[in-house]
């Protein structure tokens, strides 16, 4: 049988239906709500997120629902592409930066903290062997490193204000979606973080 609190969080409306009588009997998942933030209380929905592509070859136009915009993707010319637009693993990458900026954004406003401008560099060492050349493997990135400098009001020369920079960076990292399926993945993954004072 499944505990309620499974079902209930199995049968919440979202992009893939799941139906839970279909789980094996020696299937394990626990499910709890978190609070996210010390003044926010925790979020009961998800974020419905569906996109769709259409394109040829290497090359594909994505739409995300009930958004007026569009992307483009392509890839290396090593790899049969164009290189007319970014490549998937450059969108990775670049999810990785703005999803940072993002969730850095929501946690400063959550903790009364003011941020100016951000600039994040992203860097990853993706390995080809299974990707090119079709050998057994793990085709993930082998490792991800982020250097981010973010403007604070932050006083990081006092140990309050290196206390508060430091939970700011600690939470921003914890409630971000993206640096979690970096880090989830066994990616090797690295990032400084840099405060310039507002």
């Amino acid at each position: 049988m499944i505990p309620a609190r499974l079902t209930t969080a199995l049968t919440r409306r979202s992009a893939l239906s799941i139906n839970p009588q279909l789980l094996p009997q020696s299937t394990i998942i626990t499910y709890q709500r978190r609070q996210f933030s010390q003044t926010r209380p925790a979020l009961t929905s998800t974020l419905p997120v569906q996109i769709h592509g259409k394109g040829s070859g290497t090359s594909q136009t994505i739409t995300v629902q009930n958004k007026p915009y569009t992307f483009q993707t392509d890839t290396y010319t090593t790899l049969g592409g164009n290189d007319a637009h970014p490549s998937p693993v450059a969108y990775s990458l670049a999810s990785l930066g703005s999803c940072n900026q993002v969730t850095g954004s929501v946690v400063a406003r959550d903790h009364g903290i003011k941020v100016g401008q951000w600039d994040v560099e992203v860097e990853g060492q993706l390995p080809t062997d299974v990707l090119v050349g079709g050998k057994q493997g793990n085709p993930n990135w082998v490792s991800v490193g982020l250097k981010i400098h973010v403007q604070t009001d932050l006083d990081v020369e006092t140990e309050e204000g290196r206390k508060k920079w430091d939970f700011f960076v600690s939470e921003v990292e914890r409630r971000c979606p993206i640096t979690q399926l970096f880090k989830l993945s066994g990616v090797r993954y690295q990032s400084v973080w840099v405060n310039e004072r507002l």
